[in-house]
C-alpha cells in the first residue's frame, strides 16, 4: 500500500511540474541514486520497487546507481531530469557479485512498467540482465509508447549479448550498449554484438572503461563496464530526440505564422 501511495504521489508531482522544467525525463532503474550536490537539482523522485515498506529515498546501499546517474547527467550537459527506481535486493549481493543485485525479474519488470506509466522519455537499464519474458514484455510495452530503452550489453566477455530477446522485443526503440576503452577499442570484458538476430535489434558502442563519475558519498570514482557505457548512449538519444522535437515544434510555429 505504501509503495502504491508513493508512486501515486510521484506521478502527481510529475504532472504538476512547471513547463519551464520540461527537460527529457529519464528513468534510472538501478540500485538507487544519492542526492549528491551534482544530482540533487535533477532528481524528481525515487520509488523502491524491491522492498516493502520502501527504503528512504536517495540513500542507496551501493554506489552503482549514483555512478550511472552522474554519467547520464554529465553526458547530457546537465539537461535531463532523473526519476530513480530502486531495484536492488534488500539482502544485498551474494559473495562475488557486483551490484546492483536482484535475483527476481518481477521488480525490474514492475519498474519498467511504472516508468512507462510516468511517461518518461527513456529508460536506462545498466543491469546484468538475462533474457526474461516478463522484462521483455515490459520493454515491448515501453517502446510501443515511444520510450527509448537503453540496456547494458553485459560484462561476460562473450561474442554476443545475453539479453537479445529484450532488445528484439523493443526494436527499433531499444538498444544494447557495449563498452569501449579510451582509445575506442572494444573492452575485452564486455559482450559484443554477435551475429544472431542481426537486423532485429540495435547495438551501440560507447566509452565504458575508466569513466569518471561520483560515488554516493560524492567522492570521485571511475567506472568500468557496459553499465557505464549505457547512460552515455541514453544521453545521446534523449538529447537528439529533444533537438528534433524542438525543430518540429519550431517548424509548426513558422508555418502557423505564415
Amino acid at each position: 500500500m505504501r509503495r502504491v501511495l508513493a508512486a501515486s504521489l510521484l506521478f502527481l508531482t510529475l504532472a504538476a511540474a512547471p513547463a519551464a522544467a520540461v527537460l527529457p525525463l529519464v528513468a534510472v532503474i538501478d540500485s538507487g541514486v544519492a542526492a549528491t550536490p551534482e544530482l540533487k537539482p535533477l532528481l524528481v523522485g525515487e520509488i523502491d520497487v524491491a522492498s516493502a515498506p520502501g527504503r528512504t529515498p536517495f540513500h542507496p546501499r551501493f554506489d552503482h546507481g549514483t555512478m550511472v546517474a552522474t554519467i547520464l547527467e554529465r553526458a547530457s550537459g546537465n539537461r535531463v531530469r532523473i526519476l530513480s527506481f530502486r531495484i536492488d535486493d534488500p539482502a544485498g549481493c551474494p559473495g562475488g557479485a557486483s551490484p546492483p543485485c536482484q535475483p527476481s525479474a518481477a521488480p525490474i519488470a514492475r519498474a519498467i512498467r511504472l516508468a512507462t506509466e510516468a511517461g518518461v522519455d527513456a529508460i536506462n537499464l545498466s543491469l546484468s540482465l538475462k533474457d526474461d519474458p516478463a522484462i521483455a514484455a515490459a520493454v515491448s510495452a515501453a517502446t510501443a509508447k515511444g520510450i527509448r530503452v537503453v540496456m547494458a550489453a553485459g560484462n561476460d566477455g562473450m561474442d554476443h549479448p545475453v539479453n537479445l530477446r529484450m532488445a528484439m522485443a523493443g526494436y527499433p526503440r531499444a538498444v544494447l550498449v557495449g563498452a569501449l576503452d579510451a582509445d575506442g577499442r572494444a573492452w575485452i570484458g564486455g559482450n559484443a554484438p554477435g551475429e544472431h538476430g542481426a537486423g532485429r535489434y540495435n547495438f551501440a558502442w560507447q566509452r565504458g572503461v575508466a569513466v569518471p563519475t561520483r560515488a554516493a558519498d560524492g567522492s570521485v570514482v571511475f567506472g568500468t563496464g557496459t553499465s557505464f557505457a549505457a547512460p552515455i548512449e541514453t544521453a545521446r538519444l534523449v538529447m537528439r530526440d529533444a533537438q528534433q522535437n524542438a525543430g518540429a515544434i519550431g517548424g509548426r510555429i513558422i508555418q502557423t505564422l505564415r
